[in-house]
């Protein structure tokens, strides 16, 4: 089981149990990606599923994790940007 971590400013910025694109990166070797996702604030509604840490803005551990079940790899961050 993977372990993933997200910088968000507050709960409402995550959609429990509606896929989503989301910042993350992986807490083992902080490797950032963008993904599509389903998350839950209840790991058991999500079987399978990877764990994801939440941490806010100034990137302190939410004292709950989450559950995700990524859907898709987009890619790296600089992947997203504008050309």
């Amino acid at each position: 089981m993977a372990v993933y971590e997200t910088f968000i400013p507050n709960l409402s910025e995550l959609k429990d149990g509606q896929e989503q694109i989301l910042h993350i990166r992986d807490a083992e070797n902080y490797v950032p990606k963008v993904v599509k996702a389903v998350v839950s604030s209840s790991p058991e509604k999500l079987p399978g599923a990877d764990i994801l840490r939440i941490r806010w803005s100034r990137g302190h551990l939410a004292p709950k994790n989450w559950a995700i079940k990524i859907s898709q790899d987009l890619g790296s961050p600089a992947d997203q940007e504008p050309d």
